[in-house]
């Protein structure tokens, strides 16, 4: 436990998300500063002073009543918020309270203080506002407190984005989402929206689902709106038959030749449900990128984590997929698996890239609140040490064999507090995964659970979210219509 004292402020939200930085399992409590000097255990005191016209943000760390650390940030030492009074508020809070902590724990985390999804787009902001590269890196050094090489990486995989994302296409372009949120088992680090043995349930829902793609696709086209690329995600999308995966893509197909659309990715995730029919089946779709996930190749970790195939069942299944000609093949690899250290990592990487993937996606283990790996933990775990020597380790691989980062996110309660990368061989880029995590065009997504953005401006979207439930979705299924009618009627023309 520890209490917070906060004075000239109230950015609880900032100060609790700054501890989980370095604690994930430590609880809070606010107490009046009246209190402090009858503080027991940790506490926290944090302070906004004005200073000859400056603001100042104080933190100070005790045990007991024991003073442990102090840091002092002054506003004037702040690049980017100056013009932005509450902005400028919270970052010399955050930076303050950051630092104390950073000395308590002795840990110095990659990020910095940010803890945003989405760090690239902060070089996309800066850039498009003026700033020069040397500007941007002094930012993310000084004011933020992120690391050479996190700079580095996000420079790297700005640079490929780049080629991809157009501000002049923001209003022009959409791309399709569809969700089939059904899976033969649930792994137990996973959150999605995902329904176990509803074999009764799909073929009602792949009604409602091709019912809301013609609508979506018929708005998208009254607005004149090109279509980028189709994200075939779930849940499992391969739990389907070749009949069901038809019926999905002649929906799309009576209004589109399949094969003029640039990228169509499919999430074949999941090696025990992959067969020859049914890859041939995508094949004659159209589709051009697929994902046979791994997450790891110790069988071990496999059965402790729900997956029902085995490490040979990946190879095969990844094998067959090649002979049968897709452009691109993705392959998933998770960090910080329960049992699983440094070797399990190298063994896992040098077998993936044995095999010569298009992509490699990694992961770094984040604790997802529905997830029965959460729910089952007595301890969330950050591993620092252990995550960073993985991550090398992968890293190395990767860019020793051509592979290059082309987009990255973040995720809360994230293992090590590091990022999800994915890496691709030249051209082999996935845009779908660039777009949808940049946010820079509208993504109209289809299916229980599924959420659209819609871009109703040049710098910025409004989400819509899908109902998560199966009965909700089925039942409700013309208000989500009205609400993508209402929003794409805001995408400027």
């Amino acid at each position: 436990m520890i209490n917070f004292y906060f004075e000239g402020h109230n950015f609880e939200y900032e100060v609790r998300n700054a501890l989980r930085v370095f604690d994930l399992n430590i609880k809070y409590k606010i107490r009046d500063t009246s209190e402090i000097s009858e503080n027991t255990g940790l506490g926290l005191f944090t302070i906004i002073e004005k200073q000859n016209d400056d603001f100042v943000g104080k933190a100070k760390l005790y045990k007991d009543n024991e003073e442990l650390f102090k840091i002092e940030i002054k506003g004037k030492d702040i690049i980017l918020e100056k013009e932005n009074e509450k902005k400028l508020k919270k970052i010399v809070v955050v930076k303050s309270v950051h630092n104390v902590f950073k000395n308590y724990y002795k840990i110095t985390p990659e990020y910095g203080l940010l803890i945003g999804v989405r760090p690239v787009k902060i070089l996309f902001v800066a850039k498009n506002s003026g700033k020069s590269k040397a500007e941007i890196n002094r930012i993310l050094k000084d004011t933020y407190e992120v690391s050479l090489d996190k700079i580095k990486l996000l420079w790297d995989v700005l640079e490929i984005e780049e080629k991809y994302i157009k501000k002049e296409y923001r209003n022009k372009n959409y791309n399709l989402y569809i969700g089939v949120p059904f899976c033969p088992t649930k792994c137990s680090y996973c959150s999605f929206t995902s329904y176990i043995n509803k074999e009764g349930s799909i073929e009602k829902y792949l009604k409602t689902l091709k019912y809301e793609i013609e609508k979506s696709i018929q708005l998208a086209l009254e607005k004149n709106l090109k279509l980028n690329s189709i994200y075939i995600g779930g849940g499992t999308p391969s739990i389907l038959n070749e009949k069901q995966i038809n019926m999905i893509f002649d929906s799309i197909r009576k209004y589109y030749d399949l094969s003029s659309i640039k990228e169509i990715s499919f999430e074949a995730g999941r090696p025990d449900t992959i067969d020859e029919n049914m890859l041939y089946c995508l094949k004659k779709n159209y589709v051009n990128r697929i994902s046979i996930n791994p997450q790891t190749m110790k069988q071990s970790t496999l059965d402790i984590i729900g997956r029902k195939h085995s490490v040979k069942d990946i190879k095969d299944k990844y094998l067959l997929a090649r002979k049968i000609k897709f452009n691109s093949i993705n392959m998933d690899i998770i960090l910080g698996l329960p049992n699983e250290d440094e070797n399990e990592v190298n063994h896992t990487i040098n077998e993936i890239i044995k095999l010569k993937p298009d992509n490699i996606t990694v992961h770094a283990l984040a604790y997802k609140r529905n997830s029965l790996l959460t729910k089952q933990s007595l301890q969330y775990s950050k591993e620092y040490n252990l995550l960073k020597n993985m991550q090398k380790i992968v890293e190395e691989r990767c860019l020793e064999n051509n592979y290059k980062p082309y987009y990255m996110y973040r995720q809360k309660n994230i293992k090590g507090n590091l990022e999800n990368v994915g890496f691709a061989i030249k051209n082999k880029e996935c845009i779908y995964n660039m777009i949808i995590i940049e946010e820079n065009e509208t993504i109209l997504a289809c299916g229980a659970g599924a959420s659209s953005k819609i871009m109703v401006n040049n710098d910025r979207h409004k989400p819509i979210h899908n109902f998560k439930g199966l009965d909700d979705y089925n039942n409700r299924i013309d208000e989500i219509i009205e609400k993508k009618i209402d929003l794409i009627r805001e995408i400027p023309s």
